[in-house]
């Protein structure tokens, strides 16, 4: 069994490669923060975060006991990550932790097309469309990243072929 945990600053790619991931293989549970989130009214990241985490937790525990392979993009913040971490260890799963990496200058335009396409369409919900809080969230995953975890670039491959290199990691490393 394997937990893979995909970081990354906003708009790095994140929900685009779990998406095509999650296509590709059987008996894997996503483990998303996102949307977790929505299932809180009036979603704040200030007031419901540590919330949301523990709702992460608790499904990544039942995950586990399931035996399910883990996708996750759960966790910003360091003591969040090692906590799911350390769960997986507990439960003897391979850990494979991958930041994805894009200049800034790319990550701006992809958030601003993020932006845009949601003030265009409603249904698409994201919860941010400040550029202060944008270069926040970056700089928080700089701060917060694990140095050690391996570094795919986005800015310069197509998802297929970010995905191409992770699905290398899980079944030959």
């Amino acid at each position: 069994m394997f937990f893979l945990l995909i970081n990354g600053a906003s708009c790095s790619g994140k929900s685009s490669v779990i998406k095509e991931i999650m296509k590709t293989q059987d008996e894997l549970f996503h483990l998303p923060y996102d949307s977790l989130k929505w299932l809180f009214s009036k979603y704040n990241s200030k007031t419901h975060y540590q919330k949301v985490q523990e709702f992460v937790f608790s499904v990544a525990i039942f995950a586990m006991k399931k035996k399910y392979n883990i996708i996750s993009d759960s966790s910003l913040y360091k003591k969040d990550r090692n906590k799911l971490i350390d769960l997986a260890k507990k439960h003897d799963y391979k850990i494979i932790e991958v930041n994805l990496k894009a200049d800034f200058s790319v990550l701006e335009k992809r958030f601003e097309e993020r932006v845009t396409g949601a003030l265009a369409d409603p249904s698409k919900r994201i919860t941010n469309t400040s550029k202060e809080r944008f270069k926040e969230l970056v700089e928080t995953f700089e701060k917060e990243k694990n140095q050690d975890a391996i570094k795919i670039r986005t800015d310069d491959k197509k998802i297929e072929e970010v995905v191409q290199e992770i699905l290398k990691l899980i079944y030959y490393k």
